[in-house]
């Protein structure tokens, strides 16, 4: 299914693509679970499982380029008080996880981490997993709930356009709808290697196929994604059940913190209604 990435799977675009942090090795935090996800190539992603109430959905975070799970720790927290449980997973070579970033993997490799997240909730450990067992629940698996934020919102949007049968919903947090204008900002020299939208993510096209319950999230003064992406993104989504909240004065990393009360408003009425339709 990424085939088309091929162009910007070679090094010298990857290279400029990915920020790469590593994580500093601190425990997981009380009641917290870290997992490692088995990948195509032999990599392993690391993933880190949150509590919250039994039977609660749970929300799969793709994060933004430059951060790792530990960065969504304290976010745990309010994710517990809207009655979710948060798993947040890296991508290759970011944080605990093995294997080098590239646009086809984190598209690849998406659909692994669903498989697991899957099996795990099913009652049933996926093939080489480490990590505690879950059993079986008495209501069956919980609903899933994909979360992309910035570079996220590709792995995100390639799930729920292809296995949004399996999914409760999608939300995107500035995310983005065009490659190019990425490309270009992280010194991508797109023009002299001749590349067009369609050899990138192509994030606008997939939301035609995205018919499942849609959140969007974006800060009206994002520098990095412009607002236009969230409203591109928003009029391709095909979903009936959709909706678009534009946090006003924030910028591209401050949407959760300046948002507050209103950015958590809408993810708690989101996932409350998502539980409710079980």
């Amino acid at each position: 299914m990424a085939g088309h990435l091929a162009r910007l799977d070679a090094p010298e675009v990857a290279a400029r693509i990915f920020f790469p942090r590593p994580d500093p090795g601190d425990p997981a935090p009380p009641g917290s679970t870290d997992l490692e996800i088995p990948v195509v190539g032999g990599a392993t992603l690391h993933a880190r499982l949150h509590p919250g109430p039994d039977g609660g959905p749970v929300v799969l975070l793709f994060h933004g380029n430059g951060e790792i799970v530990a960065d969504y720790d304290d976010a745990a927290g309010a994710y517990r008080a809207l009655g979710a449980r948060l798993l947040v997973v890296d991508y290759r070579g970011y944080g605990r996880s093995t294997g080098d970033p590239t646009p086809s993997h984190i598209v690849r490799d998406a659909d692994a981490v669903l498989d697991f997240v899957r099996a795990r909730f099913a009652g049933r450990p996926a093939p080489g997993v480490a990590g505690p067992e879950v059993t079986a629940r008495p209501q069956g698996r919980p609903p899933i709930i994909i979360l992309g934020r910035s570079l996220g919102s590709a792995p995100a949007i390639h799930l729920a356009a292809t296995r949004g049968g399996e999914l409760a919903g999608l939300i995107l947090e500035s995310g983005f709808a065009r490659t190019l204008p990425l490309l270009r900002l992280v010194g991508v020299p797109v023009e002299r290697l001749g590349l067009a939208e369609a050899d990138g993510f192509d994030n606008r096209e997939a939301m035609r196929r995205v018919t499942i319950p849609t959140l969007i999230l974006h800060a009206d003064q994002d520098t990095i994604i412009p607002l236009d992406d969230a409203h591109l993104n928003f009029e391709a989504c095909a979903a009936r059940d959709k909706k678009l909240m534009v946090v006003e004065g924030a910028d591209h990393n401050s949407i959760m913190a300046y948002g507050g009360r209103q950015y958590w408003g809408a993810i708690g009425e989101f996932v409350g209604r998502l539980r409710e339709r079980r």
